[in-house]
């Protein structure tokens, strides 16, 4: 690690020792609260056999390389009165071969160039963490691989399916897109690409077009009136993108078709939320090659424990890496596989746990109305999802009772 004072000019680089081939680098984190430890557990799981987190700042890592030492250290400097001079400080005692990753609550872009440009800091990244950009930001520096070329500026995509039918995976999709354009503030589109069978607009009260199955057939036809003549309104930030296709149609959907329909939606919206149908048609593959996470939705119950496994694989295997969240819906229902067994059958706890929220689940879909209207409590379980696609948390809105009482 090689730092310099803010008024030294840039040194040249120090070349580092590689890691010989098949060993093992060593990764030491000191981090100040467990959301970050959890996000770099996951985000790092693959490529740090022997990632070492532990609780602290970058005081803690003053200490421990008084005595030890690593390849890569990442450091939080949350909360510390003057960071830069912490980190001089560390550079004392800290090899200059180390590579250094900071982490902190400071999101000035001047901050990150000072750190970066004149402190010889590897890499930068504000909190709150999130798995996503553990690995798209820190994960490259660690693994000594370049990073994945920038797609172009577009929304951010996110797919939902589920592991098994009825495991309430659109339910998830609706209400996370939700979410995001209240907590977020962001433009959502929600794409349900169940063009038979979907449920999402039988949730919205909406009755889509046969635009959608015309776009996925044909990519020419999907022009710059796609979205206006397909998208419904579902609120002001939110847009339902969805069929209702006969039984008896066999939509011809093509690679082009599926492309060109991501591609208007990603340059019209920040959020693009995708129901996706599992097993999906070949042509629906390239979701999962662009989508930023991929949410796999199942039910306490040792089928949806196999697929998500085949779907965790799957995703592997096409895209290189491991984007999976789990999301373990009505969890302890009755007769259902404990929680302690799902763990044991997934291999790791699953990211997210909603519990069974009883009839009035049921009762938002009979009567078409979102789930989160009749189950506010649903926003509570989704936060965790919503802080992993967009690194915020969400705040559940008061009653109006709680807002006279408030201080």
């Amino acid at each position: 690690m090689q730092l310099l004072s803010s008024d030294a000019a840039p040194a040249a680089a120090v070349p580092t020792s590689e890691p010989s081939v098949g060993s093992v680098a060593r990764i030491i984190a000191f981090v100040s609260d467990d959301e970050s430890a959890n996000a770099l557990r996951l985000g790092l799981f693959d490529a740090a056999p022997e990632l070492d987190i532990r609780r602290g700042t970058v005081r803690q890592a003053m200490r421990f390389f008084e005595k030890e030492s690593a390849t890569t250290a990442i450091v939080d400097v949350s909360g510390i009165a003057e960071p830069q001079a912490a980190l001089e400080a560390l550079a004392g005692v800290c090899p200059p071969d180390i590579k250094m990753l900071v982490i902190g609550d400071n999101t000035e872009i001047g901050f990150y160039r000072l750190l970066v440009s004149e402190f010889g800091v590897a890499d930068y990244l504000p909190k709150p963490l999130t798995r996503d950009t553990v690995q798209r930001v820190l994960l490259p520096h660690i693994t000594q691989r370049a990073a994945d070329p920038p797609g172009g500026r577009g929304g951010h995509v996110v797919a939902v399916c589920g592991a098994r039918g009825g495991v309430g995976a659109t339910t998830v999709a609706v209400s996370t897109a939700l979410e995001l354009a209240r907590v977020a503030k962001g433009h959502v589109a929600l794409l349900d690409l169940h063009l038979q069978a979907g449920a999402a607009a039988l949730m919205l009260s909406a009755r889509p077009g046969p635009g959608l199955r015309i776009a996925l057939e044909d990519a020419e036809r999907a022009d710059a009136l796609f979205l206006e003549r397909t998208a419904i309104a579902i609120s002001p930030r939110v847009r339902l993108i969805g069929a209702e296709e006969p039984f008896e149609a066999t939509p011809a959907i093509t690679d082009a078709g599926v492309a060109r329909v991501l591609d208007l939606l990603r340059q019209k919206f920040n959020y693009v939320m995708i129901d996706l149908p599992m097993p999906m048609p070949p042509s629906m593959r390239q979701v999962l090659a662009v989508a930023r996470q991929v949410v796999v939705v199942l039910g306490p119950d040792v089928a949806s424990v196999r697929d998500a496994r085949g779907i965790r694989h799957m995703v592997k295997v096409l895209t290189g890496s491991d984007r999976c969240v789990t999301v373990l819906n009505r969890a302890e229902s009755k007769n259902g596989v404990s929680l302690k067994l799902m763990e044991k059958g997934l291999g790791a706890a699953p990211d997210i746990v909603i519990p069974n929220l009883g009839a009035k689940m049921i009762e938002a879909f009979n009567l078409g109305v979102p789930a989160l209207q009749r189950v506010p409590e649903l926003s509570r379980h989704l936060s965790p999802l919503l802080r992993e696609i967009a690194g915020t948390q969400t705040v559940p809105e008061r009653s109006w009772i709680k807002r006279m009482l408030r201080p």
